[in-house]
């Protein structure tokens, strides 16, 4: 769908006035002085940043409906956030292990339901699952329960069980449960939610739900706000007033004993490394990177939990349910801990101080093919389909020519293509090197 004129007028105006407006406090982030005297000022800072809540930034990410035989997927963070609520006060016996390793038992039990499935982009700690949501499950028939993912939660109406899926190890966790069936089915109809037909498939690594037709999606244009110094100083050292900038340094650099932050003010890029400040019982790097996440605020936006591999924890922005990737960071938080065979666990921290806050209204829309056609085009390609991990729909980070306060977010299809992450375009571009390779 094409802006009409007045609506490109509109939106003219509206970037016009936002960048009159920003002009100053842009001149004054920009200016390393400035920056400098800023990090006297804790108290300001510290007393605008609310803390985030773990329930919101480890939201799963897709609610799966099956309903009579059909299935549909939302994105729609509020639809999940209160279907979660009513699942915390649902009453759930002790969980055990019903399947391990056994790709046919695996399938079995990953049928069709009548019910609702969670499911996470990356694996996700069972226990801290049951942390963050307070869900009383009792785990002492599970062996090695502080060591057990999953993906997927499935609740199962008829046969009134909970499933947890762990699709790297094709394991199988069950028990069964009441919850308030009523409610969730309201919820799942309720009016204006955003659905997307689909139909299950397991011709990639992990189950994958396709999308039956062409999407439609909004692009966005978002003001973009540069955070100060101040906040990431406050949430990253363990003791902010012990700071100390480092004059010899090329780039911004402040170091506090082993701890040191870095800002590249060409990339606007935020690099954080230091001793693990608090760490949990079990070195739960879910856990303790959000200890760090948590003290960045709402300032940063709706920044929630994406991935995970390798000891490091990928935090990304999101926009109507989808995840937003961008370079340099911005908009995204990544957590690395590491250390595990010493007694003092390292952390290092990329960010960027660049966030998206406030939208800006448009009506120009993006169709995206269905999800049989797009792994069709990447085969045409010559991608090897076990190279295939994960498919989904993400907004891409452009900048604007000419405009350094206004950035443009346009949907994409994002495939996880040996173990990194491409928009579609650019993997079709790449594929014959990989391939290479």
């Amino acid at each position: 769908m094409k802006m009409t004129i007045t609506e490109k007028l509109i939106r003219i105006g509206l970037i016009l006035m936002v960048l009159l407006s920003l002009y100053f406090s842009y001149s004054i982030w920009s200016s390393s002085s400035i920056k400098e005297d800023s990090l006297e000022n804790e108290g300001q800072v510290t007393s605008t940043t609310k803390e985030r809540s773990s329930s919101d930034v480890f939201l799963p990410l897709r609610i799966v409906r099956m309903e009579n035989d059909e299935i549909t997927v939302s994105t729609s963070e509020s639809l999940i956030s209160s279907i979660q609520k009513v699942l915390s006060s649902s009453i759930i016996d002790q969980l055990s292990l019903v399947s391990s390793g056994s790709e046919e038992e695996y399938e079995n039990y990953y049928s069709d339901k009548r019910g609702f499935e969670f499911l996470y982009e990356g694996r996700f700690l069972l226990s801290e699952y049951l942390s963050v949501y307070n869900l009383p499950i009792d785990l002492t028939d599970i062996p090695l329960a502080e060591e057990v993912y999953f993906s997927s939660i499935q609740v199962d109406f008829d046969g009134k069980r909970i499933y947890f899926f762990d699709f790297e190890n094709k394991n199988v966790y069950a028990a069964f449960i009441s919850i308030d069936q009523e409610k969730i089915e309201n919820l799942l109809k309720k009016d204006g939610i955003n659905y997307f037909k689909a139909i299950e498939r397991s011709s990639i690594a992990n189950k994958q739900y396709y999308m039956m037709s062409d999407l439609k999606l909004k692009k966005y244009s978002y003001i973009l706000a540069s955070q100060p110094i101040t906040l990431f100083r406050n949430a990253f050292f363990a003791n902010p007033d012990s700071v100390h900038t480092n004059e010899d340094s090329n780039d911004l650099s402040y170091t506090s004993g082993v701890e040191k932050l870095v800002i590249d003010e060409e990339t606007s890029t935020v690099y954080f490394s230091g001793n693990l400040q608090v760490s949990s019982e079990d070195h739960n790097v879910y856990a303790d990177s959000f200890g760090y996440m948590k003290k960045l605020g709402t300032n940063i936006g709706n920044i929630r939990y994406f991935d995970y591999s390798d000891n490091k924890v990928n935090y990304r922005t999101f926009v109507e349910g989808f995840p937003v990737f961008s370079e340099n960071n911005k908009g995204q938080v990544k957590v690395t801990i590491d250390g595990e065979e010493s007694e003092q666990h390292k952390i290092s921290i990329d960010t960027s101080v660049d966030m998206i806050q406030v939208p800006i209204p448009s009506e120009e829309e993006v169709t995206l093919q269905d999800t049989s056609d797009l792994l069709d085009e990447l085969l045409a390609y010559g991608a090897d389909i076990e190279g295939i991990e994960s498919l989904i729909i993400g907004y891409s980070w452009q900048t604007i020519e000419g405009i350094t306060q206004v950035v443009d977010l346009t949907p994409e299809w994002y495939i996880l293509y040996r173990g990194q992450w491409y928009p579609e375009r650019e993997l079709l571009q790449k594929i014959v090197n990989l391939e290479v390779q």
